[in-house]
């Protein structure tokens, strides 16, 4: 499954980015310049549906904590929302679930 990711939808008070395939090695580089893409045009308040996402590693985990760090040193945020099991079981083996806050939902996670 190739991994993509996409803004879907942006207002002023936030940016929907979707992600499919597999986060990891091979994907995290990718991830990485897509969301440091966004904020860098002004749009740090970042919203991430991983409802495509089926696989996640720790390149992957990596590539979501660098993505946490770039919005916020931007002033905004960074929210997971429609994670699947195997993702939110590795991010809560990982005790990430402290760092992140995570929404059942894109919906849910709006500001």
């Amino acid at each position: 499954m190739d991994f993509i990711i996409e803004e879907k939808e942006g207002t002023e008070r936030y940016s929907l980015v979707a992600a499919s395939g597999r986060l990891n090695g091979a994907s995290a580089t990718e991830f990485k310049r897509k969301i440091k893409q966004i904020v860098e045009a002004g749009k740090s308040r970042l919203i991430l549906d991983m409802g495509g996402i089926v696989f996640i590693d720790s390149s992957g985990l990596s590539a979501l904590i660098s993505g946490l760090k770039c919005a916020r040193e931007s002033g905004g945020f960074f929210r997971l929302a429609n994670l699947r099991d195997q993702p939110a079981s590795v991010i809560k083996l990982m005790m990430l679930d402290r760092v992140f806050d995570i929404y059942a939902d894109a919906i849910a996670a709006k500001p």
